[in-house]
């Protein structure tokens, strides 16, 4: 299950990019008169060379999981029918797209209606780069991927990272911080849900979920902690989270402030969607793995 690290950070990285860019990067690049003062166009710039930054990273560290690396270029051989290729091939197009609107909001063109055109197909192509993802793992020959858990499971885990992490660069900013009040409602929401699908449809272990026949497999026993330790993660999130919505409101609460209070919540979840996947990849047990 441990040896699965690279898809872990490809889906977990590449997932949170596009959540990223949906609620942090599209709200600073799309409003009328986008153009904005300086502190605008340089947290444009961070938000996009962010969302960039996690793109490269997740596919590099994707090369570390194949036999034969140099032969990645042949993957995009094959678009009429495989999945993969259309995961690579969105993902690509996202990375692309995102490459020419951080140079265009470096040029100083970030309110003209190429640079929303291109940002809103960046996000068209964001969102089919998950869907892809998702589907890649829908296999017959899997039942336990081939469940609505799968594409909810990478939706959401999009939603909660970008959400939070909008939340956290809006009270950082030096623009209007209460607007991240919307933001951290948000990520509250997507998290909560996210927890709730793990407890009740996560395949394995969840109330309703999914569960295989009979095995000559011994128990497992780590899988079981490693469900329970996400729970708590997220929940520990959440608390967290809602720390943040009361301190927002100017109520007593936890001294660490909203931000200090995101940052670890943000890690916290971050943490509970890892060990997620760990478990996700454990469900199917490849020969060598």
């Amino acid at each position: 299950m441990l040896r699965e690290w690279p898809l872990v950070a490809f889906t977990v990285a590449g997932q949170a990019a596009v959540g990223i860019f949906l609620f942090a990067g599209l709200p600073l690049l799309l409003p009328a008169g986008a153009g904005g003062t300086a502190a605008a166009r340089e947290a444009r710039l961070v938000v996009l060379a962010v969302v960039l930054g996690l793109l490269a990273m997740a596919a590099l560290l994707s090369l570390f999981h194949l036999h034969h690396p140099f032969r990645a270029r042949r993957v995009l051989s094959n678009m009429r029918t495989s999945w993969l290729s259309r995961e690579i091939f969105f993902e690509l197009g996202f990375m692309a797209l995102v490459s020419l609107g951080l140079f265009l909001v470096w040029r100083g063109k970030a309110g003209t209606g190429i640079t929303k055109g291109i940002m809103i197909a960046a996000a068209l192509l964001g969102v089919l780069f998950i869907l892809s993802m998702s589907k890649l793992y829908m296999l017959p020959s899997v039942p336990p991927w081939n469940q609505a858990y799968t594409p909810f499971s990478f939706f959401l885990t999009s939603l909660s990272l970008g959400a939070l992490s909008a939340a956290l660069i809006r009270g950082l900013g030096a623009e209007a911080p209460s607007r991240s009040g919307v933001f951290i409602l948000l990520s509250f929401i997507f998290a909560a849900a996210e927890a709730a699908l793990s407890f009740l449809a996560a395949p394995g272990h969840g109330i309703f979920g999914y569960r295989s026949g009979p095995s000559l497999r011994p128990p497992g026993g780590a899988h079981r902690t490693l469900h329970l330790t996400r729970l708590a993660l997220l929940l520990m999130g959440l608390s967290l989270i809602r720390g943040a919505m009361i301190a927002g409101e100017g109520r007593a609460g936890i001294g660490l402030g909203e931000n200090g209070l995101l940052t670890i919540a943000l890690a916290l979840v971050l943490a509970g969607q890892i060990a997620g996947r760990f478990l996700f990849y454990g469900l199917f047990g490849r020969p060598g793995r």
